[in-house]
């Protein structure tokens, strides 16, 4: 008997570890409430499950996943703020924003809400409230910050647009910024190289002026559409620009993507998921 008691156990034993590992090869990488769609279908953020960049530490741009490689089709939802003059209504990333010397953030938005400082995206740290942000002063200036140092762009009127692609970015080792709408390189001016510290809050569609969403501006928020939401921790070149807007194709080294997993929504801000990239 106790010859068939040991290869009974042994046998349970094999087959437990054989039902373990299935169920860890079979595990969604997205909670099930997450539509797939929103990843894309080589969405880069799958690759960093297991961890962001700057939770150990920061390792250069070099050292974020998908360093070098290929575009692939981007992430697509859609995030909406419908209400004007609000400041319950705003998507939050909740994973950690890791340090950056320099960085390109693109997205779409669809808004005619282009007056007294509406608000596309706003990061705040401990150290700057205005750690890295962009917002529409007035239909011809457009308002970014880098490391808590305003600059105002000016640009041809904005009211044109329903819908326009744009993009900030800024480079600490030129002491550049600069400002990309559907897909041209619309001004670059000098700045003192400031870089854009970690672990801070970026919201979207609010200006805090405080971190972790304190002290919101209901007069500063913006209403409108966002789509496609990231940042990278390069200055993309115009040609990747391009592709972003036309051809749906993001390129793979990206830092953040406001994909749905990894987005809070407050208030009354609700979000879909598009068939296909917005177009011109």
């Amino acid at each position: 008997m106790a010859i068939l008691e040991i290869i009974t156990v042994l046998l349970l034993s094999t087959a437990l570890t054989t039902y373990a590992q299935d169920q860890e090869i079979s595990s969604p990488q997205i909670p099930v409430c997450v539509p797939a769609n929103s990843a894309g279908p080589n969405g880069g953020y799958l690759q960093r499950q297991k961890g962001d960049p700057g939770e150990k530490g920061d390792k250069g741009e070099r050292g974020f996943p998908g360093y070098g490689q290929k575009s692939t089709s981007c992430p697509l939802i859609s995030y909406h703020m419908r209400r004007l003059d609000q400041r319950t209504d705003y998507p939050r990333y909740r994973y950690y924003v890791p340090r950056m010397t320099q960085a390109t953030a693109c997205t779409w938005v669809e808004t005619s809400d282009y007056n007294n400082h509406a608000t596309l995206w706003h990061y705040a740290t401990n150290s700057h409230d205005n750690e890295f942000f962009l917002a529409f002063l007035n239909p011809t200036t457009i308002r970014m910050a880098v490391g808590g140092i305003l600059h105002d762009f000016q640009v041809k009127s904005l009211t044109r647009f329903q819908r326009l692609h744009i993009c900030g970015w800024f480079s600490s080792s030129r002491r550049q910024i600069g400002i990309f709408i559907n897909t041209k390189s619309i001004s670059t001016m000098s700045y003192r190289g400031e870089i854009m510290l970690g672990g801070g809050s970026l919201l979207l569609g609010q200006e805090q002026d405080r971190v972790n969403a304190q002290r919101l501006d209901a007069s500063q928020s913006l209403s409108g559409t966002f789509t496609n939401m990231m940042i990278w921790p390069r200055v993309l070149s115009e040609d990747e620009i391009s592709n972003i807007a036309y051809k749906c194709e993001c390129p793979l080294d990206y830092a953040i993507a406001l994909t749905l997993d990894r987005t809070e929504l407050y208030g009354e801000a609700t979000y879909s998921i598009p068939n296909a990239c917005p177009t011109f």
